[in-house]
């Protein structure tokens, strides 16, 4: 064994020198890779077929429809499900995926507790953990508790991971179509499985581009010798004009949105949530509250690369101050100004939080001067509504200013809000 690993120490050598120079961009791009991966996997059958992905999903929806109507033997259903008996497999409750949601989201906050300070008491049975499905299956007169949730989690969990995988096999064929993303959503976080939510959402985004861009170069309307980010313009421009009546703009839109706001922060990579962000600033307009709330979103992620990195703490501060301008969403008939104007100040504090990471103390300080008249905005005593927290963080960052500056009479003058 010894002799062999000295004879191919060399090709070991390498492979962990290649390993180390690439794993840091394969992290920060994981989910693209996979679902690029997934791209190609699919163009060897042929995708998009939608009669194939029909077929795959009526599959998978019938095995969901035929878990939701129970076990046909009323007696063990309440003798077993009804009582903190073992459930054996073949017996099982109407499946209700929200349920099983619920009693994914139970364990996971409760992870580290012993088991026996998890059994229900016959409270919460009865007052949370029900489901209209159940409400036929109790006699007349009696109070219907609920099952113990890791016995009816179990009872339906490889049903619904089967259901799962005919989705998934689905997506494969369904090219710029919604329904697979959606199906597949329905399900993985009843199976406690949201990383395939962010894939399934991810692939149909690819999907939508590369069919608009394959048909843009069948009809010669991209010219050659552009750049990534020029080829996606136009790309996304086409799909935005709805060019192509196979890719939804909402539906589109929908998947961009889907992946910041269902999954969070902490399931991307900095730069494959930045990706995001560009895409969905494009579509929305400058004309729109959502331009700015996603603006600041864009500017919040990089005050945190701010810290890895100052270089994003310049880029945090134009992202800031553009979402700060909250005239270009006063052409909305729903307006709500005070709720705008705790925006505004929010997204000025912040801006003047990434020159702090600048160390241009300077800037900082005149652009606090600047925002000191607004603070009646975030009173609730006034027209402009409230936000927790906001007032404590603009006198830490006054004070934090001042110190720097060494000001430090001013700075222990600001009072410290409860």
């Amino acid at each position: 064994m010894n002799q062999i690993f000295r004879e191919n120490l060399k090709y070991i050598l390498a492979v962990l020198f290649v390993w180390a120079i690439t794993f840091p961009w394969i992290l920060q791009n994981k989910d693209t890779i996979l679902a690029r991966l997934t791209l190609a996997y699919n163009s060897l059958y042929g995708s998009p077929n939608p009669r194939i992905a029909n077929q795959l999903i009526a599959k998978g929806d019938a095995i969901l429809e035929g878990r939701k109507s129970g076990d046909s033997d009323f007696i063990k259903k309440i003798t077993q499900f009804f009582s903190s008996e073992e459930n054996p497999k073949n017996v099982s409750l109407p499946l209700d995926l929200l349920l099983m949601e619920k009693s994914c989201l139970y364990f996971r906050t409760k992870e580290h507790v012993e088991d026996h300070f998890l059994e229900l008491s016959w409270r919460e049975k009865a007052t949370e953990w029900g489901s209209p499905l159940f409400l036929r299956m109790a006699p007349q007169g009696e109070i219907l508790l609920g099952p113990n949730p890791r016995d009816y989690w179990n009872s339906h969990i490889e049903a619904v991971l089967t259901a799962l995988d005919y989705y998934k096999r689905a997506l494969r064929f369904s090219g710029p179509a919604l329904i697979a993303p959606k199906k597949i959503e329905s399900v993985a976080w009843a199976s406690c499985r949201p990383s395939e939510i962010l894939l399934a959402y991810k692939t149909h985004m690819l999907e939508s581009e590369n069919y608009v861009l394959n048909k843009l170069k069948e009809s010669f309307s991209i010219p050659s010798g552009l750049s990534e980010l020029q080829t996606r313009i136009i790309v996304l421009s086409a799909i935005k004009r709805g060019e192509y009546e196979e890719v939804s703009a909402n539906d589109y839109l929908e998947s961009l949105q889907r992946q910041i706001l269902l999954t969070g922060m902490k399931s991307f990579s900095p730069k494959e949530m930045d990706d995001i962000y560009e895409r969905i600033l494009y579509f929305v307009g400058s004309n729109e509250r959502e331009y700015l709330k996603f603006k600041y979103r864009r500017g919040e992620l990089y005050l945190m690369l701010g810290k890895e990195n100052p270089i994003y703490f310049k880029k945090a501060a134009i992202e800031f101050n553009e979402a700060s301008r909250i005239e270009l969403a006063k052409e909305d008939e729903d307006l709500n100004l005070p709720l705008l104007l705790v925006h505004e100040f929010e997204c000025k504090l912040r801006e003047i939080q990434s020159y702090v990471g600048m160390k241009d103390y300077t800037r900082s300080l005149s652009l606090v001067d600047k925002l000191k008249p607004k603070l009646r905005n975030i009173d609730e005593r006034s027209v402009g509504g409230t936000k927790e927290g906001i007032l404590k963080d603009f006198q830490k960052t006054t004070r934090t200013i001042l110190r720097k500056l060494g000001r430090f009479e001013e700075a222990d003058e600001i009072p410290f809000s409860e």
